[in-house]
């Protein structure tokens, strides 16, 4: 009896009581906030980049005399960093497609595809002036440095490009931070 009054309200709140051979089967929705499997490793990707990101800059400020523990989360990163594009390839294609087109677009898909392209520049340009510094066994000074009144320490390759990634990657997680969590692969 208390059955047959729980399945008669269900319809009023907005649940499905399908019908099979008879029997009424109820379906409860799906909640807004559930997570699938895509997000989650998403999710797992994006905190893996952040905390590669902050072990490799943390290793240097803590332990200036162990590069070994740089390059290790360097690496990580590096390694996180291709893993979070392929999953973003499909979204990567239709932005450079969008941004090659000579059609119009609206502004903010013009802004992310350009941002995502920044951000893969500065990627970039860490990783190969790690390399440069490794295989020189020292940090590699940039000339100009002293011309654009940069601090000694900021006149290394290496160092510079790497402060010019993490600020953009924090503006690029605050601009972010909402879908950060959510976010779906495509």
């Amino acid at each position: 009896m208390a059955f047959s009054r729980v399945i008669e309200f269900l319809p009023t709140i907005g649940w499905s009581t399908p019908r099979s051979k008879g029997r009424e089967i109820t379906t409860l929705p799906a909640t807004p906030k559930a997570v699938s499997a895509g997000e989650r490793r998403r999710w797992y990707v994006h905190l893996t980049l952040l905390f590669s990101l902050a072990g490799s800059l943390l290793s240097l400020i803590y332990l200036s005399h162990s590069i070994t523990i740089h390059v290790i989360f360097g690496v990580l990163f590096m390694a996180m960093m291709v893993f979070h594009l392929f999953q973003r390839r499909r979204t990567i294609a239709s932005l450079l497609k969008r941004l090659t087109r000579r059609q119009s677009r609206s502004m903010k898909s013009t802004r992310l595809a350009i941002s995502d392209v920044i951000l893969e520049l500065l990627v970039l340009n860490v990783l190969i002036s790690g390399i440069v510094d490794g295989l020189h066994h020292h940090a590699t000074q940039m000339p100009f440095a002293a011309v654009l009144g940069l601090p000694p320490g900021l006149a290394q390759w290496h160092k510079l490009a790497a402060i010019v990634l993490v600020v953009y990657a924090i503006v690029h997680i605050i601009r972010r931070r909402k879908r950060l969590r959510h976010s779906h692969i495509q």
